[in-house]
């Protein structure tokens, strides 16, 4: 749910976020989730610890749902298979 919740934040956060407000960010699984899906960089989301927010992350940033499909939490793995498209 951690996870549902803070996708659910970012992602309209994100729509006008710059990099250095992700940096801002103290949190650093949030800091690196931020990052990835910001700049489209895949590399940020093997460094977030949670394995559900890797997840989340991976299949953002790809647009690849297959990753959704193995997160435990069932709210973020909606919010992933609603947010990917492929």
């Amino acid at each position: 749910m951690r996870w549902a919740l803070l996708g659910f934040t970012l992602m309209s956060a994100l729509a006008t976020a710059g990099p250095s407000d992700c940096y801002a960010i103290r949190d650093k699984d949030k800091q690196n989730y931020c990052l990835a899906t910001l700049k489209g960089d895949t590399s940020r989301c093997y460094s977030i610890r949670d394995k559900d927010g890797q997840k989340l992350c991976l299949a953002e940033v790809r647009d690849d749902r297959s990753n959704c499909y193995s997160i435990k939490d069932k709210d973020t793995k909606n919010l992933c298979l609603a947010r990917s498209r492929k």
